[in-house]
């Protein structure tokens, strides 16, 4: 077994408090006589915030991080190792503001992104597409964002590049309409807090896509997972739907929300 996985089994028993943190950096440096310092790096900041998608800046060997990805994905599957490589792409976004371009770790973050993907709904696929954009565009002042959606290339066009990397037209349009609207329900205001710390929010179609429906502020409601499946199951009755806002009675509850955004 290579030092690299003896890390990983070490660092995992330790997330999930088989063993204390303090074993886990002394089995470290009893098996494979790791530095006490780094076997606490490892332990207590790199695999953890790897593991729960959230940002990490100390950093390990590519051989670490490829060993980590795999064995995650073997002990638990494609979607937490989707989570995983959630928080590798931060800390990649990280380093490279450092100078440091990491070539060979984003060959291996591109090659775990492709397996992460198989097996994975379409749903899945676009929830990770539109969570990598809004990553990148998150910084931006709305007006910035209302520039970008608006100058989002014909409906035809399947797919767009950001940073030189492809992503689906309508991925975009629906993580831009996220930003613009604060990634919360426009029903009841609120939203899923992932592990990460970021927001999950569902996109719900007014007009049904296979009726013509587009992604565009006019035609996407946000909705938390339960209004969503209301919205869609329903007794909906839509009493007026304009540029600017839109009235329904659901459930025999009634509801006006407007479409605009505000500054």
């Amino acid at each position: 077994m290579s030092n690299e996985e003896i890390t990983y089994l070490v660092s995992k028993k330790v997330l999930e408090g088989e063993i204390t943190k303090s074993e886990g950096i002394n089995q470290l440096y009893s098996k494979i006589n790791m530095n006490k310092g780094s076997a606490s790096i490892i332990i207590g900041q790199v695999y953890p915030k790897l593991f729960n998608g959230v940002l990490f800046k100390r950093t390990v060997s590519v051989a670490y991080f490829s060993c980590f990805l795999e064995c995650i994905k073997r002990d638990y599957g494609n979607k937490q190792l989707s989570i995983s490589l959630s928080g590798l792409k931060k800390h990649i976004d990280y380093i490279l503001t450092t100078g440091d371009s990491k070539i060979t770790l984003r060959k291996i973050y591109g090659k775990y992104l492709e397996l992460s993907r198989i097996q994975l709904t379409n749903n899945q696929q676009d929830e990770i597409e539109q969570t990598e954009i809004i990553d990148l565009f998150k910084e931006k002042s709305k007006n910035d964002l209302k520039a970008e959606l608006d100058n989002l290339p014909e409906l035809e066009t399947e797919e767009v590049y950001v940073n030189q990397k492809k992503y689906k037209r309508d991925n975009k349009a629906i993580a831009l309409i996220k930003l613009l609207r604060n990634n919360e329900c426009q029903i009841c205001g609120k939203h899923i807090k992932k592990k990460d710390g970021t927001k999950y929010i569902e996109a719900a179609h007014i007009k049904a896509k296979s009726e013509g429906g587009n992604e565009t502020l006019e035609n996407i409601l946000l909705l938390c997972p339960n209004h969503h499946k209301e919205f869609d199951l329903g007794d909906l009755k839509i009493l007026n739907h304009s540029n600017e806002t839109i009235k329904f009675t659901l459930n025999k509850s009634n509801y006006e929300i407007s479409l605009l955004i505000s500054e």
